[in-house]
């Protein structure tokens, strides 16, 4: 069973991902746009994922130090299983 730290690196990976493979055809790869019937948030969404890749970053640095601290667990986190 993966450990609360491996599955928020798996999580992180997989928003990073996202970003990566972000072009002109795709929702956040394009600029905003506006007009009759139109509103999609294309930077929007850009720039939720990437206050989500941050967030990632720091639950990761938290939760390695804490592990380090605990000498290789981090508790109840331990089981943590992301579906």
């Amino acid at each position: 069973m993966a450990t609360y730290l491996e599955n928020l690196t798996t999580r992180r990976d997989a928003v990073a991902a996202e970003l990566a493979a972000l072009d002109s055809t795709k929702p956040g790869g394009k600029p905003d746009q506006t007009g009759e019937g139109v509103n999609p948030g294309h930077m929007g969404y850009k720039k939720s994922l990437l206050d989500e890749l941050d967030r990632y970053d720091k639950l990761i640095e938290k939760a390695a130090s804490q592990e380090a601290a605990d000498g290789g667990s981090v508790g109840f986190f331990e089981t943590f299983e992301i579906l």
